[in-house]
């Protein structure tokens, strides 16, 4: 006798069940998605026991039909898709005809449900999935499904539940995702019969966002809508330098469905990654439109998971949308350091530095110098010959000057590479740099290419020893081996040509820039400000540090007691 055998059709019903309904959260993310489908304007969400005893979604949606009743239990009945190609076109968030059957074979079911305005519906039970009652019932248009004793005809599934709270924290986080993706439809989530949110129907995205997070967090945040190719994203997201620890707080929908993707993600974190210090992570609410034929919903259970036609061109266009929406015009929140400056740093010829008579190591703040008279700035002096302290629109700012002047040197740096003819200056006298044989290794024709777009000129000799005859003209010549030796060093083992040339150029400004414990003239601080102003990106250095540390008016206040 053979080994293999057809299960019954009990134990396949439960194991195909199973696969869709997973946990309390599985419920309710169907039962929702269900609702949305049939147009409600609001949903509440009632659990008991974190939903292990009591599941009940009510909304105010289309209802079923008396003759759909029974149909929509049935396993693969929809109204959302008739054919294959219907997928192509698919808009609604379920269609798979699996849930309310999948959700019969694990729990009781209750359904309370009318298509009318006239207060004439139907309440059903489902026990053992089977109708055990069909009577009529007053109600107000719109259904309530109330889902029971979940896996209590499934032992071997019910015991790897969680506690209460463990099993209605995903709940929660799921309700706020669905309404960040549907800020005009009201929200309601109850748990043991106490409100844990209500979320009313919001004017717009940034409402809900308010309603969700508050106030502190929307200001952190500024709006997208870029559109391109056929594509288009909308919403909100970081306004560098704001951030947040870990990426708890990044959202995406695709056509309005929420999502976990990792080409979106990816594109998202990678964009903002020169905008943001290492230790934060930039948030957002994204949702990417597209037309359904370029996109497949179908390749999970839970229709958790996407797959993108083409993922490259996604991605692209995520990281183009990114740009836009942090280099675009931005009214900057309240305690937030450095507004956004388009364009790159303009020519400040930075000053010889202090005479070597001079002493170093002072504090020296509040000097008598005053602003010219187009910046909007006054800077107050140097702290420890390190920190440049200024004033500018009622806010104090501790600007760090390496850092600065790292930031000013590599986005010079990048303009002359992205044209491929920087302005260079000729060495005096030949500059040779004997390379050690790793150092050498590395500087390959597509380094010394990199190099070239730079605005250097460097030569190969005999041995290992290269001859430097031409430099970016804002580099200084006394440190040109040093930065391109360490440019070679510190640029190994990236891979990709764009990261190897990046860290170059990191590289290249993090050792010409001016550094710690340096004493500055006023003009030269007051010019290395302004350069840092006209950046692009004036939060961050190349390497993710932090440049500047706001004390508003407020802040100092309270440190004095004075509020």
């Amino acid at each position: 006798m053979g080994n293999i055998k057809v299960l019954s059709e009990n134990v396949y019903k439960k194991i195909a069940a199973g696969e869709v309904i997973e946990r309390p959260l599985s419920v309710v993310k169907e039962l929702v998605e269900n609702a949305l489908d049939a147009g409600a304007a609001a949903v509440a969400v009632d659990l008991a026991a974190g939903g292990k005893e009591m599941v009940r979604v009510e909304d105010d949606g289309c209802g079923f039909a008396a003759d759909d009743i029974e149909v929509a239990f049935m396993r693969h009945s929809t109204s959302k898709l008739a054919e294959l190609e219907d997928l192509d076109r698919l808009r609604s968030l379920g269609f798979r005809g699996e849930a309310l059957p999948s959700i019969l074979e694990v729990a009781d079911v209750e359904l309370e449900t009318a298509d009318n305005d006239d207060g004439r519906g139907w309440r059903c039970r489902f026990r053992d999935g089977r109708l055990e009652l069909r009577e009529d019932a007053p109600r107000r248009r719109g259904s309530a499904v109330t889902v029971r004793r979940l896996f209590a005809n499934f032992p071997v599934r019910r015991k790897f539940m969680k506690s209460d709270q463990g099993e209605m924290r995903p709940v929660s986080a799921y309700l706020e995702t669905a309404a960040l993706s549907r800020p005009g439809i009201a929200f309601t989530l109850r748990h043991n019969g106490r409100t844990v949110f209500h979320y009313p129907a919001a004017a717009d995205l940034g409402a809900r966002i308010y309603q969700v997070f508050g106030k502190e967090f929307l200001d952190s945040l500024r709006p997208l809508d870029f559109a391109s190719g056929g594509l288009r994203a909308r919403g909100w997201l970081s306004a560098p330098p704001a951030g947040v620890s870990g990426r708890g707080r990044q959202f995406f929908t695709v056509n309005g469905r929420p999502v976990r993707e990792k080409t979106l993600q990816a594109a998202f974190n990678n964009a903002f990654q020169p905008f943001l210090e290492k230790t934060l992570s930039p948030a957002g609410v994204i949702d990417l439109e597209l037309p359904p034929a370029q996109v497949d919903v179908n390749i999970h259970p839970m229709k958790l998971e996407i797959r993108f036609q083409d993922s490259q061109r996604v991605y692209q266009f995520m990281q183009q949308a990114v740009h836009a929406a942090i280099r675009g015009p931005l009214a900057r929140p309240a305690g937030q350091a450095i507004p956004a400056a388009a364009g790159v740093a303009q020519e400040s010829a930075m000053p010889v530095m202090m005479p070597a008579g001079e002493t170093t190591g002072t504090p020296r703040l509040f000097s008598a110098e005053r602003p010219a008279g187009e910046d909007d700035f006054r800077v107050l002096g140097q702290f420890l010959d390190s920190y440049i302290v200024v004033e500018r629109k009622g806010e104090l700012l501790v600007i760090d000057q390496h850092n600065a002047r790292e930031r000013v040197l590599f986005e010079k740096l990048q303009a002359g590479f992205g044209a491929g003819a920087p302005p260079s200056a000729q060495a005096l006298f030949p500059l040779l740099l004997d390379l050690t044989p790793a150092e050498e290794a590395e500087l390959d024709d597509g380094r010394l290419e990199a190099f070239r777009r730079a605005g250097f000129d460097i030569r190969r000799l005999s041995g290992g020893t290269i001859e430097i005859k031409a430099f970016p003209q804002f580099l200084s010549e006394g440190r040109i081996r040093e930065s391109v030796r360490a440019a070679l060093r510190e640029s190994a083992g990236e891979r990709g040509h764009a990261a190897r040339s990046e860290r170059l150029l990191a590289s290249l400004a993090c050792h010409d820039a001016v550094k710690v414990n340096q004493r500055l003239h006023p003009e030269e601080m007051r010019a290395l400000v302004r350069d840092l102003f006209a950046c692009a990106n004036p939060h961050v250095c190349p390497h993710r540090r932090p440049i500047v540390v706001t004390l508003a008016l407020d802040d100092i206040e309270r440190l004095l007691k004075r509020r």
